[in-house]
């Protein structure tokens, strides 16, 4: 378990690494190709420690795996406005006005909606199929990435002025 800690921790710090360009420019567009490669990278690395994590029989796995990619499917377009949100959090943080700091609040607040609602909406989902452990260990062990990734990312954004 000691492992999957550190893993972990690697996982979201190089998660957040990936999502933080726009392509724009050529030079911008190589180094997207670079970040779109990494994040596929990175993608395999969190499907290894989650199925370790998880421990599920190999009977249970085609079906977990099932459910989890269509669960990371619709997680992609939560992390993509979560990107966009800090990117518009870099872009205005010289010129910060208070409604552009209650903008990406409420912003902020509404991803973390999105992120739960999802959650919930496949914890159910697991649960109906897998039953409630399984459910319940797919839960903590998304929780316990999310949380890293949340720590990862805000130690790199600085607090607003």
């Amino acid at each position: 378990m000691r492992y999957c800690r550190v893993a972990l921790t690697l996982f979201a710090t190089a998660w957040f690494l990936t999502g933080v360009a726009s392509a724009q420019t050529a030079k911008d567009k190589e180094f997207q190709t670079y970040m779109d490669l990494m994040r596929k990278d990175i993608r395999t690395q969190k499907q290894s420690l989650v199925d370790q994590a998880m421990e599920l029989e190999a009977a249970q796995k085609a079906q977990f795996w099932g459910i989890y990619d269509a669960y990371q499917k619709a997680l992609t377009p939560i992390g993509d406005q979560r990107v966009a949100n800090i990117k518009k959090y870099a872009d205005n943080i010289d010129k910060m006005t208070d409604v552009i700091a209650d903008e990406l609040a409420v912003k902020m607040l509404d991803i973390e909606a999105q992120r739960t609602a999802l959650k919930k909406k496949y914890y159910a989902e697991f649960k109906a199929k897998m039953g409630a452990r399984v459910a319940a260990r797919f839960l903590q062990v998304e929780t316990t990435i999310g949380l890293l990734l949340d720590l990862q990312i805000a130690s790199e954004v600085p607090i607003l002025q």
